[in-house]
């Protein structure tokens, strides 16, 4: 009981200094604010009090931050198309989706069922924002000895909302040229 009760004054005179008894940063001493600013900075003196030997000098020099320089893709019109295609997957925009498909692909029953509206707005409504995000894509060889048939390769990253699980995704897409545009004629997602 006398332990309890120990503990119990122990924890009120812990929670008086934490809470209560508010210091006013123009109340602290000058040893006070010179540890704060050793800690915040990272010069933290080791040595303990009563310790013969002389201090380390410190010398503290501050450094302009360097800009880091970003990859930049530069984009064709064909890799536009592509992220043309997300974005307007992104927003559940059918008439973009539609406008930039090739009709063999929006016969298929895959694209029928994945491509709907209802799917797309249940899928969008459950990754988080940026929602879907297109990256690294490359053109690739492809077996057509036709110039207006093109493949490429991306990856396709989006998170999951409920479980803020990333997903990244390797995918491959075939631009088919008619009429002097590009349309989505086949998506591959090549993630196993």
């Amino acid at each position: 009981m006398v332990l309890f009760l120990l503990s119990f004054v122990l924890f009120i005179v812990s929670l008086y200094f934490t809470f209560i008894k508010e210091n006013d940063p123009n109340d602290l001493s000058q040893a006070e604010k010179s540890e704060i600013m050793n800690i915040e900075t990272g010069n933290i003196d080791y040595n303990m009090p009563g310790m013969t030997g002389d201090a380390p000098e410190v010398n503290i020099v501050v450094e302009e931050p360097t800009q880091q320089q970003q990859t930049v893709q530069i984009i064709d019109e064909q890799q536009q198309t592509i992220i043309d295609f997300y974005q307007a997957i992104n927003t559940v925009d059918m008439d973009t989706i539609y406008k930039l498909t090739d009709a063999r692909l929006e016969e298929s029953n895959v694209f029928k069922t994945y491509y709907s509206r209802r799917w797309l707005t249940n899928f969008t409504e459950s990754i988080l924002s940026p929602k879907i995000m297109v990256t690294n894509i490359q053109e690739v060889e492809t077996t057509s000895v036709n110039p207006d048939i093109k493949s490429f390769e991306y990856t396709v990253e989006y998170t999951l909302a409920n479980t803020q699980q990333k997903y990244t995704e390797e995918r491959s897409t075939t631009l088919i040229k008619k009429n002097n545009q590009r349309r989505v004629g086949k998506i591959m997602c090549e993630t196993k």
